[in-house]
């Protein structure tokens, strides 16, 4: 009797340090035995306030996926955080240790940003040539349009001219703070099929007026990625964009989608003449680009955006005829 008390005492104070160090703990701990919580430390009550021992777990549904693998948004916060959530299951027992993420994510968002703020100065000639001839010729349109005497018909004529160069002028610039924008907005669920439809519905207009035929193969499963969708289905028009103007006459540009657990894969290729060695080197880089009307800042906007929701986009020159884009995006699943 006296040796079973004794170990009774031992397990009771084992328990109490477990639950100090528990508690210690900057991250919420979660035990969960048979689907049920039955311990959970200090900052797992605080993250979760309605949490309780003997009820159900389940990931509170009131958070909002986030942009990678387990991660989410706790709506009930006051400030923009982001935790992560970790799972180890063993038998009918399971660990959750959730994480806040929030600084660490902000530190590489600022990285990000201060990057692309190099490429801008880097490119700042470029950027200079790229407003500097359309400003020009605009200014020599309103100097005709001046002028005591022109024709109502050359009037029109210089009007349209003046026009295009200030739309020209006016994309630019947008393209310009795309290009340096690096955090989604609003992030939101949607199927990784459902994300490249909506992008190839949108493209339906120039796919018609090159005379190319997008051929689908969508086949993510039902597959989740949590992404801001303007700007997503912005970026893959910028690849299938891309892909249509390099595309030989009536050709055939594919576009594919499959998945995993982890992540979400979109592959869009064309039947073209591939990508130069050259190019293909500075592909994603700002002002990159062989069209005399182009910026040469799709591309760079989509690497971008993409990278802003944890995802990765690769090119390539494909053996028999033509390139590929992979893009790659973490899967959403919820724990």
């Amino acid at each position: 009797t006296a040796q079973v008390e004794s170990l009774n005492a031992d397990l009771v104070r084992a328990h109490a340090r477990v639950e100090t160090l528990l508690n210690a703990l900057p991250a919420a701990v979660i035990l969960v035995e048979a689907g049920q919580v039955s311990h959970f430390n200090a900052s797992a009550k605080d993250l979760i306030p309605r949490l309780e021992r003997g009820e159900t777990w389940r990931t509170p549904t009131e958070w909002r996926p986030g942009p990678g693998p387990n991660e989410f948004h706790p709506s009930s916060s006051s400030t923009d955080r982001t935790v992560q959530m970790q799972r180890v299951d063993q038998e009918d027992r399971s660990v959750i240790q959730i994480q806040d993420i929030t600084a660490n994510l902000k530190s590489a968002e600022e990285a990000q940003r201060l990057d692309r703020l190099a490429a801008m100065g880097q490119m700042s000639a470029g950027i200079a040539h790229q407003i500097r001839t359309p400003l020009a010729t605009a200014l020599l349109y309103c100097s005709h349009l001046a002028a005591e005497q022109i024709s109502d018909e050359d009037r029109v004529t210089f009007a349209a001219r003046l026009q295009k160069q200030m739309i020209h002028l006016e994309k630019l610039a947008s393209e310009m703070l795309q290009f340096i924008r690096s955090k989604p907005l609003r992030p939101g669920l949607i199927s990784v099929d459902g994300l490249v439809t909506d992008a190839c519905q949108s493209i339906e207009g120039a796919v018609k007026a090159a005379g190319v035929t997008l051929r689908l193969n969508l086949a993510a499963n039902d597959r989740m990625v949590s992404v801001e969708k303007p700007a997503m289905i912005s970026a893959l028009v910028a690849i299938l964009e891309n892909a249509i103007e390099h595309s030989v006459p009536n050709g055939v540009v594919d576009v594919s989608t499959f998945a995993d657990d982890q992540r979400s894969a979109i592959r869009i290729a064309d039947d073209g003449s591939g990508i130069s060695a050259e190019i293909l080197a500075t592909l994603f880089e700002p002002f990159a680009t062989t069209r005399p009307s182009g910026t040469g800042l799709g591309l760079a906007i989509a690497r971008n955006t993409i990278r802003a929701h944890r995802g990765d986009i690769q090119a390539r020159n494909m053996q028999e005829r033509g390139a590929e884009f992979l893009v790659t995006l973490p899967s959403i699943r919820e724990l």
